[in-house]
Parts: structure tokens; sequence; C-alpha cells
């Protein structure tokens, strides 16, 4: 005796197709969670980053243009006030912009008595955005400075 698989009907086949060319298609899309959600607060996002809650500063000074006409090479200079001792010395400075696809556009490290904390650079910005400077002491405490620019083209495609 011969056994014979019933028939698929058609409306079955085609739940199936489409069951499995939606599923296929998930694959594909992007989830979306809150951690890529963009923060707008500076404090927050240093905290989710580092671990450790930032205070504004008047001793980093971070100086970029109100506006520059493209965002392929917008200039940039931080300067730290500080004597670079082995008692009050910052460690290093990171630059920051939220809205790029990469967050941290800069590092610079620093040494006492030996290096000058300051330095001059360009960097690319994404679109008109806080620029953010997070200097690290010593102390391991956090310093903020922050910069508001206006770019008109989007200079991280």
């Amino acid at each position: 005796m011969i056994d014979v698989a019933p028939a698929i009907s058609s409306t079955r086949r085609r739940f199936l197709s489409t069951t499995a060319g939606l599923g296929s298609l998930m694959l594909f899309l992007p989830l979306k969670s809150r951690a890529d959600e963009p923060v707008d607060d500076p404090f927050v996002l240093i905290q989710q980053l580092t671990g450790k809650t930032p205070v504004e500063t008047e001793r980093l000074h971070l100086e970029m243009p109100a506006v520059f006409p493209n965002g392929y090479t917008v200039p940039l200079s931080v300067a730290f006030d500080s004597p670079m001792t082995e008692a009050d010395h910052v460690k290093n400075i990171r630059v920051f912009a939220p809205q790029n696809p990469l967050i941290e556009v800069a590092a610079f490290y620093f040494t006492p008595e030996i290096s000058v904390p300051r330095v001059s650079t360009r960097i690319r910005l994404a679109g008109p955005q806080y620029v953010l400077a997070v200097a690290e002491m010593n102390d391991c405490a956090l310093l903020l400075a922050k910069s508001w620019v206006s770019v008109s083209t989007n200079g991280c495609k």
C-alpha cells in the first residue's frame, strides 16, 4: 500500500510563502532600540559613554566656528588651563560629536610636566550639532566644554 501525502491547498501554500518572505525580510530590517536614539543632554551622553558624570568648567576651552560652510573639515582647537604637575594635570581630552555615525571623533593624551594641553585639528561633522570636549583629570574627574557648530553639508557620508 502506498501512502500519499495530502496535497497542500493554494491558500496554505500562499500563507507559507508569504510568512517565509516576511520572515526573511525581517532579517534585513535594522532593529531600533532605546540605545540607538540620540541623546540631547550632553551630561547624560557622557555618563552613558564613560560611566562618569562630567562637570562643566571654564578651565577647558573648545574653540570652533559657530557657522562653517561644510562638514568635511571643521577647525577645532582645545586648550586646558593646567599647571601640568604631578598633583594637577589633565590625562586626556576626548572630543564627541553626538550626531555623527561615530560619536567619538578625536582623543588626545597628555603627560605631566612634558606636554602642553593644547591641540588644533580638523574634524568631520554630520550636521549642525553641539560638539563636546571632555577632559579627564589625574584624579579621574571629568570636565566638559561644548560648542554649537552649524554646518550646511554632511561631512560624514
